[in-house]
């Protein structure tokens, strides 16, 4: 077999044959056990061949993922004290992007730590010092399961290297460092190679498997123990170091959940525990930018309540209701109420300084509700009370007066000021026995003398008109006319009953025939004495009501005329006379019962 062969062999156990100059690789724990024995007992230096050097297994990947590891949870951290319990900070509360980003720190962190453990732990499971051996016979790179192994026969020079370290040329170009201490280490080494491959060429030549067995600890012995197990070592990895990302990806969400939860709750307590010290508008609306848990509370109950005492400041219902309308959420009910009275109060005592039951009015139309109800019913009641104690003060009216006018100013501060007065002009029931007796007397003239001629309805509306007139001025002059009004009504029929439900006074009346006739001589007529029979009668609504009555009885006063007039137009005269005199008496009747 040629030589090159017979070396090969040696190394294709595992991996099968290879050319000259190449590499081979071999799964350690495919091999069978005398040769993982002899391969375990060489690297222990327990059994030949002693390597002639050899460098343990860099970690400096497991070093890096663990610095990694750390400075990821440093970031990780510092993210988490980032804004922690800063109100102004857009940082104070982690919403979902920075939750994932804090999982995916810590994820990472994880991962890169577990990742470094599985690293160093799959070096310390094996069953041999993971590095680099240089043996007689060949290089192997035993840093994991797998061994890349170099024949040292198919190396065409042996070089310096000035790090230190050496290198092996192979037959195909390719290089194998070696990395050794220092220059010492180089030399022994080169010298230890050099001296040793003569030796190894004439086991490869002679096909000396014992001597080939004492250059190479992958090399077939032929004879094994009797008393060794026949069953290969085999490597454990646990479950942990083949789902290490998985372990990562839990370790990182629970712990990245569960750190900015936490953090986020304190940061919230810190952060609700400072704006309540401060109680300003700003910081209450930082906070609810942030998004607390607390965003309610402070929403409709803090914020709502520093914004009402600003609301407050104006001194203005409206303002506080403009705060109403634009806080439809808040939870400050009785304290918006207290608020809103003290107001209205201070309003109504402005109404109530006018005076005046049309300001108080005014007040209550534009600022309808219950919160002053009863503060407005009593201002308003003042009015009344203070115009009717001035106008009792004034006029000095009998018990019943007062007691009416207490009642009608109780039907007016319940209904409104405005009163009635209404003439009833009723038909005469002794006018056509007076005409049957003027007519059978000797100075009876004819038709003009009756007096019916002259004491018609149409003659009577002017007197009316006149009483009404001088009863409205009455009361204008004794009460505001938002407490007490009298407005003359439109005449009554003699059957029509006055309007239901507003205070009116109602005046009956009716001229009747004296039961005399007088002649007179110029000029020649008959003339009748006339009486009027009033009936004032105020009503209410509820309750009796108030009387005042007049009778006026005068006979014609002729001698008051001068010069001569027709007889139509001397009746006129006559007639007008009687009936203003009659008006007259009931107009001072009424204004000394009511004003004087």
């Amino acid at each position: 077999m040629p030589r090159q062969g017979r070396f090969a062999a040696t190394f294709g156990v595992a991996a099968g044959a290879a050319s000259v100059g190449q590499r081979r690789t071999i799964d350690f724990y495919r091999c069978l056990r005398p040769m993982q024995d002899r391969f375990v007992a060489a690297t222990l230096r327990t059994a030949p061949p002693a390597p002639l050097l050899f460098r343990s297994a860099p970690r400096t990947t497991a070093w890096v993922l663990l610095a990694a590891s750390a400075l990821l949870a440093v970031v990780a951290i510092l993210i988490l004290a980032t804004g922690w319990g800063d109100v102004s900070n857009r940082l104070a509360i982690h919403d979902k992007r920075m939750v994932g980003v804090d999982i995916a720190l810590f994820a990472a962190s994880a991962y890169c730590f577990v990742h470094a453990a599985t690293i160093l732990r799959s070096l310390e499971s094996l069953h041999y010092p993971a590095g680099l051996y240089v043996f007689p016979a060949c290089v192997i790179d035993a840093s994991g399961p797998k061994l890349r192994v170099w024949s040292i026969n198919d190396a065409t020079a042996i070089e310096r290297l000035p790090e230190p370290a050496l290198a092996l040329r192979m037959h195909n170009g390719e290089s194998v460092r070696i990395p050794v201490a220092n220059a010492g280490e180089v030399e022994r080494l080169e010298a230890a190679l050099n001296s040793v491959r003569p030796q190894l060429q004439r086991a490869l030549a002679e096909d000396d498997a014992d001597m080939l067995a004492e250059f190479d600890p992958l090399h077939q012995s032929r004879v094994s123990s009797p008393i060794s197990s026949t069953e290969a070592l085999t490597r454990f990895s646990p479950l942990w170091m083949r789902l290490d990302w998985a372990l990562a990806a839990c370790v990182g969400l629970t712990l990245g959940l569960a750190l900015s939860y936490a953090r986020n709750a304190t940061s919230d307590d810190r952060m609700y525990g400072t704006v309540v010290t401060a109680a300003s508008i700003p910081q209450y609306e930082q906070y609810l930018a942030r998004g607390g848990r607390r965003s309610e509370e402070v929403r409709d109950v803090l914020l709502a309540r520093a914004e009402l005492n600003e609301a407050q400041r104006p001194g203005t219902p409206e303002a506080l209701q403009e705060f109403v309308r634009t806080h439809p959420t808040a939870k400050i009910g009785p304290e918006i109420d207290a608020a809103m009275r003290r107001t209205l109060l201070v309003e109504l005592d402005k109404a109530r300084a006018i005076g005046t039951v049309t300001a108080v009015d005014e007040f209550a139309h534009k600022h309808p509700g219950n919160l002053v109800d009863a503060e407005l019913k009593a201002a308003r009641h003042v009015i009344y009370a203070q115009a009717l104690a001035a106008w009792k003060q004034k006029t000095q009216p009998d018990a019943p007066t007062s007691a009416f006018f207490e009642r009608l100013a109780a039907v007016a501060e319940k209904s409104g000021p405005s009163c009635e007065v209404h003439f009833r002009l009723n038909p005469s029931k002794t006018f056509e026995d007076m005409e049957k007796r003027m007519a059978k007397h000797a100075y009876y003239p004819g038709p003009d003398a009756l007096p019916s001629h002259y004491l018609t309805a149409e003659a009577m509306r002017s007197r009316e008109q006149s009483v009404a007139q001088s009863l409205v001025e009455g009361f204008t002059a004794a009460f505001p006319a938002d407490v007490l009004s009298m407005h003359a009504g439109e005449p009554l029929a003699a059957t029509a009953a006055p309007p239901p439900g507003v205070p009116a006074l109602v005046i009956d009346y009716a001229a009747e025939w004296s039961n005399a006739l007088s002649a007179n001589d110029k000029p020649r007529t008959l003339l009748a004495a006339i009486r009027f029979d009033f009936d004032a009668r105020f009503v209410l609504p509820e309750g009796a009501p108030l009387h005042v009555s007049v009778k006026s009885g005068h006979g014609p006063e002729p001698w008051r005329i001068k010069g001569a007039l027709s007889l139509h137009d001397y009746h006129t005269r006559i007639y007008d006379m009687v009936i203003d005199r009659a008006f007259d008496e009931l107009q001072k009747k009424l204004a000394n019962a009511f004003f004087r």
